[in-house]
Order: C-alpha cells, then sequence, then structure tokens
C-alpha cells in the first residue's frame, strides 16, 4: 500500500472549516421539528415514556433501544431541537470516521471521497431529523476505526451499541467482520469483535423481549413483501431517486473502476468493508425497498470504495459531488408510480420538480406539529409529502 501526499483541500484546518460551514448552515433545519420520517413521533414517545417512567415500549418493531433512550434524554433537555442536534454530531462523526479510515489505507482526495457523503440531500435530511439511521452508522464507523487500531473489543462495543440503534446495522458489522478475518492474523480478532458484537447486541434487545411478553414477535417486521419483479422495480427506482438522476449518469461512469479496485479485494482491509457492506446493503434493500435512509449505509460503503478506485480520476468524484448538490434544489422525475404506496408498476415521464432538500424542508415548514397529532393521517400526510417516489 502506497500513502498518497494529501492535497490541499486534504487538510485538517481545510476539512474541519468545511465542515464547520456545513454544520451551522444546517442548524436552520434542526429547527423545524423533528422532520417528516414517519416514526419520528413515536421514537420520541418510546423515549419520552423510558426516560419519565422507566418503562420500554418500542416506537416499532424490533426498536432501537439506544437510538430512542438517547432522544428521550435529549428530548427532556431540549425539546425537539436538542435529538436533531444529536443527529447532526452524529453525522459529523460519520464523515470523520470516513476520513480516519480512509487515511489509514493511504487514500488521497479524502475531501472529496467524504463530500460525496456530505452533499448527498438524504444524508442531509437524516442529520437534522429525529431518526436514527446516521447514528447506527457513526457507530458503526467508530467501530471500523476501533478494528483497524487492533481493539477489537472496544470495536466490539461500538458495533453492539450501533446494531442498538437499527437492528439491521447487523449486515454491516458482518461486513467489519469480514474485513477482519481475511487481514493476515485477524482472525482471533474478527472473533473477539464478532462475539462481543453479538452478545451486547442481543443483550440491548432483551427489553424488546420483554415487552412482547417475552416472545419472538417484538422481531417481526409490518413491511409487505411483493413479487421479484415488483421488488426489484421499487429497489430500482428508490436507488435511482436516493442518488438523483444527475447522480446515475456520473455512478455509470464509475462503474469500471469500481468494478477493477475489486481485484484488492484480497489484499486492501477498506476495499473489503466497503464492497461487502455495499452488497450486504443493497440486499437488505433489496427485501425492504422502504426508506431513503435505509440506503445511507449504501452511500457510505460507495464513498468508501469509490475514495480507493478513483484515487487517479479526481474529476468523477467532483462531478458526483456537483450532481449531489444539484439534486439538493432540483430533481427530475422520470418514472411515476401506478398506484401510489402499493405500486406494482410505473409509467416513464420527464418532470422537473424541486429538489430532494427543498421539499423535505417545505413539507417539514408546513405542518411541524404533525409527529404529536393522535393517529397517523398528519403524519401520513407528511410523509407523502416529502418522499420522492410513492412505490
Amino acid at each position: 500500500m502506497t500513502t498518497e501526499t494529501p492535497t490541499a483541500t486534504d487538510r485538517p484546518a481545510v476539512l474541519g472549516a468545511v465542515g464547520a460551514v456545513l454544520a451551522v448552515a444546517l442548524v436552520p433545519l434542526v429547527l423545524l421539528g423533528p422532520g417528516t420520517d414517519l416514526d419520528a413521533g413515536a421514537v420520541i414517545a418510546s423515549g419520552r415514556r423510558l426516560v419519565e417512567r422507566g418503562d420500554y415500549v418500542p416506537s416499532r418493531a424490533p426498536g432501537a433501544p439506544v437510538h430512542e433512550a438517547a432522544v428521550g434524554l435529549l428530548q427532556r433537555v431540549g425539546g425537539t431541537v436538542a435529538p436533531n442536534l444529536g443527529s447532526l454530531f452524529m453525522a459529523g462523526l460519520c464523515l470523520v470516521a470516513m476520513v480516519v479510515l480512509l487515511r489509514r489505507s493511504g487514500v488521497g482526495r479524502v475531501g472529496l471521497a467524504v463530500a460525496v457523503v456530505a452533499a448527498n440531500p438524504w444524508f442531509l435530511v437524516a442529520a437534522t431529523s429525529t431518526v436514527d439511521f446516521l447514528w447506527a452508522l457513526g457507530l458503526l464507523l467508530v467501530a471500523a476505526v476501533l478494528a483497524r487500531d487492533a481493539r477489537p473489543a472496544a470495536a466490539g462495543v461500538a458495533a453492539a451499541l450501533a446494531i442498538g440503534c437499527r437492528a439491521s446495522t447487523a449486515v454491516l458489522v458482518a461486513a467489519l467482520v469480514l474485513a477482519e478475518a481475511l487481514e493476515p492474523g485477524g482472525r482471533r480478532r474478527a472473533a473477539v469483535l464478532a462475539a462481543v458484537a453479538a452478545v451486547g447486541g442481543a443483550v440491548l434487545y432483551v427489553p424488546s423481549f420483554l415487552a412482547s411478553d417475552a416472545s419472538l414477535a417484538f422481531a417481526q417486521n409490518d413491511v409487505p413483501s411483493s413479487t421479484a419483479l415488483v421488488q426489484a422495480g421499487r429497489f430500482a427506482v428508490k436507488d435511482l431517486y436516493f442518488f438523483g438522476p444527475f447522480a446515475a449518469v456520473v455512478l455509470l461512469l464509475c462503474l469500471p473502476p469500481a468494478l477493477r479496485v475489486l481485484t484488492r479485494w484480497r489484499t486492501d482491509w477498506l476495499v473489503r468493508f466497503a464492497a461487502a457492506g455495499l452488497v450486504l446493503s443493497q440486499l437488505v434493500f433489496l427485501r425492504f425497498p422502504w426508506k431513503m435512509g435505509h440506503l445511507l449505509p449504501t452511500l457510505v460503503c460507495l464513498a468508501l470504495l469509490l475514495g480507493v478506485a478513483l484515487r487517479d480520476r479526481p474529476r468523477l468524484l467532483v462531478a458526483l459531488v456537483v450532481a449531489q448538490l444539484l439534486y439538493v434544489g432540483v430533481n427530475v422525475v422520470l418514472v411515476r408510480p401506478d398506484n401510489p404506496n402499493a405500486a406494482t408498476g410505473g409509467r416513464l415521464t420527464f418532470d422537473p420538480e424541486w429538489g430532494a432538500l427543498v421539499v423535505d424542508t417545505r413539507c417539514r415548514v408546513e405542518d411541524r406539529g404533525a409527529w404529536k397529532s393522535p393517529g397517523r393521517k398528519r403524519i401520513d400526510a407528511v410523509w407523502n409529502c416529502a418522499k420522492p417516489w410513492a412505490g
């Protein structure tokens, strides 16, 4: 492995200044209530009940005990703003951990690779909302940094906490264990990491188990599956509208170098971790093609992989960042579902619209109190307002 000379944009002072500007720019969104996510109100209610009564009721199956407890504590201190600031902090932690991982692997253009994540509008939405996506990702990436430092027990604890934020993070923990196991002399470290993460993660879900009358009912989800063709269609369209139509074109150009870098699977830890995480997160989304936030692990793993693959082609990274920034404010709808919220097909179209972050912000402003409303009518309306494809 060769270490490249950092570019001017990769200097700590520059990265820190850009990060600070981005955080300050996002603060106004933090003040607009918990966001448009369907589960935000339930998460706040679960956390508040846990903190005030010591009684745990999962916000939805199978629960997210670590995130719900954190939200309960933060909400008690600072209303809806504090949990949003918690998400913003975890977004920053994700980006810092990515910088560390890329530098440890000798990758140049670190700033550009990290900007691929920071420029994505769904990352910005999650960073300013009461959702668990970036809490889980931040802790998972901390686990990856600790694993690279040969601290498997500490990495296992961080991985267990990540699973406690989102149970599906277990697949990314599996990618991390695989990356460690294939390192020279890494099998013992991988075994320790896996054992600590598995035991710790299981313990964190004991309250969910007990809340379901000591049954496995807590693990049952309410996301229905469809035929293979319909699942694949929803999966493909939502992948498209996660990155946006402009970035999709750039990603096609990135595909050849990304495939070539996979030949380093056996010798490059970061390639192993990123590629395995990318594939596993996509397989999970293929089964559950639901929220855009579910694709954030794909985004992070892809950015890490492209950071390695495009070290000699920085213009593609620049184009990917610019395309996603454009998607913040401008979108082009290429597919309309035939039956909103129960699509079995769609029709091709070409309709310019406002971009993902602009739409999400507008929907938040239109009904900031929807999360407090009894029943689901108002929060469903906000959710339907914000999502880019009602499939």
